[in-house]
This record gives structure tokens, C-alpha cells and sequence, in this order.
């Protein structure tokens, strides 16, 4: 169990960055016009946000396991985990625990997609190794 938690910590940490940003009320975050509101730059936020939370998780089993046994099942907890916690952290956001913000479907969809690329990311970074 100590192996686990020091091959995660990365993951873990990251995960408590993304419960801070999303738990900081609306009035802080600096409002940014857009162009586009599929690709605002809150949309490219959770993109990215999510994208690195997906690559930390799938590199600590990699580093928990021997890299080629990073199979399905390290991949679909990783993925579930992420949008998982994309669907609270939306829904945190639609509570009064937060001021300020809204729970967003498109929110949650830019969640999901980062996951996607996260895991996207890691299976190329994996097969340059």
C-alpha cells in the first residue's frame, strides 16, 4: 500500500489542485471574453486540468506495475476516476458549497475530452520510452 500512495502522490496532489480551483468562489476567477464558447478558455482550463490528472494517474500505475501490464483495466480506472471526479467537481459547482460558480454540462464535456487526451498523451509518451 506505500508503493501505491508514493507511485500516486502526483496524481493525488493534482486531484487536491483541482478541488481548490473548483472550490474557489466565481468572483476570483478573472473573466476572459471569448470567441468560441465550446473552446473559451475555461473549456481549455478543464482540458488541461483534467488532461494532466489522466497522465499522473496512468503514470503511477506504470510506475507501480511493469510498464507493459499499463493494460485496460489501469486505463479504464484512471478514466473513471477522472470523470468521475470531473461529475462531482461540476456538481460541487452547482451547490451552495461554492459561490459564484455553476455546474456546467459543457464543463463536464471539456472534462471528459481532457481525460481522453490525457490518456491520448500518455500512450504516446509511453511508446517514445
Amino acid at each position: 500500500m506505500k508503493k501505491y500512495f508514493h507511485y500516486h502522490l502526483p496524481g493525488f496532489l493534482w486531484i487536491l489542485v483541482i478541488l481548490v480551483l473548483t472550490c474557489l468562489p466565481g468572483n476570483l476567477i478573472p473573466k476572459v471574453p471569448s470567441f468560441l464558447d465550446l473552446f473559451s478558455p475555461d473549456k481549455l482550463v478543464h482540458l488541461f486540468l483534467f488532461a494532466v490528472l489522466l497522465f499522473l494517474l496512468l503514470l503511477g500505475f506504470r510506475k507501480q506495475v511493469r510498464p507493459d501490464t499499463v493494460t485496460g483495466f489501469y486505463v479504464a480506472v484512471s478514466l473513471n476516476a477522472g470523470i468521475f471526479l470531473g461529475g462531482i467537481t461540476e456538481l460541487m459547482q452547482g451547490s451552495s458549497l461554492v459561490n459564484g460558480r455553476v455546474c456546467s454540462v459543457y464543463d463536464f464535456i471539456a472534462n471528459v475530452v481532457g481525460c481522453f487526451l490525457g490518456w491520448l498523451i500518455f500512450v504516446l509518451w509511453a511508446r517514445r520510452k
